[in-house]
């Protein structure tokens, strides 16, 4: 058996090939951190399961999961993403199952052991995030360029010293930033996130 990992995040590739090899027999685990890449991997060889972010380093698509549809591999979507619009366009593609990264790695697990028998699974977060969040006004977000940078940084799981390191700034830099962007948004981090992710979301 084949897998790929479409994902530019060193460790959650690592999480991934863990969960991978516990839950497959005899697997081999292929990776890449780059849609281009990922694509050609596709049109070379035959997997039998694609696992793809929603987000890369250069943009926000689904071309991952639109190339493995067009060879009828099946698909799980493990993204931080988790709005109505993403989902609906999931289903559209009928992956296998949509996973949200905030949720317990239990959730991406069940999927991988039984992605041969899933159709269209959304794990129990991304259905909870999305009644949750059905009915609020999704405001963008007023962010200047470092801004920007910092935010998606603490949206991807690092800490504000690591955001720090990333971007070669203090870690008081990286605070001042996060104060300004709640200050400037008049609402608390954790709807600040909804409301990027809802705007910035993949094509």
């Amino acid at each position: 058996m084949k897998v790929l990992i479409a994902e530019d995040q060193t460790p959650i590739i690592n999480a991934l090939e863990k969960i991978i090899l516990d839950v497959l027999p005899d697997v081999e685990v292929t990776s890449s951190q780059t849609t281009m890449r990922a694509i050609r991997l596709i049109d070379k060889t035959r997997f039998d399961l694609v696992i793809s972010d929603l987000d890369f380093q250069e943009g926000k698509r689904f071309s991952v999961v639109i190339a493995a549809k067009k060879k009828r591999i099946p698909c799980i979507i493990y993204s931080l993403y988790y709005n109505k619009s993403l989902t609906e366009k999931a289903k559209e593609l009928m992956v296998a199952a949509y996973v949200c990264k905030l949720g317990k790695l239990d959730h991406i697990s069940y999927a991988i052991k039984n992605f041969q028998s899933l159709d269209r699974f959304f794990c129990p977060v991304t259905k909870r995030k999305q009644k949750n969040t059905l009915s609020l006004p999704f405001k963008k977000v007023l962010l200047r360029k470092r801004e920007e940078e910092v935010l998606k940084l603490i949206i991807r799981g690092s800490t504000q010293n690591e955001a720090a390191k990333i971007l070669n700034i203090t870690r008081g830099s990286v605070s001042s930033y996060m104060r300004d962007i709640i200050k400037k948004n008049e609402a608390p981090l954790p709807q600040i996130i909804r409301n990027y992710l809802e705007w910035n979301h993949p094509e």
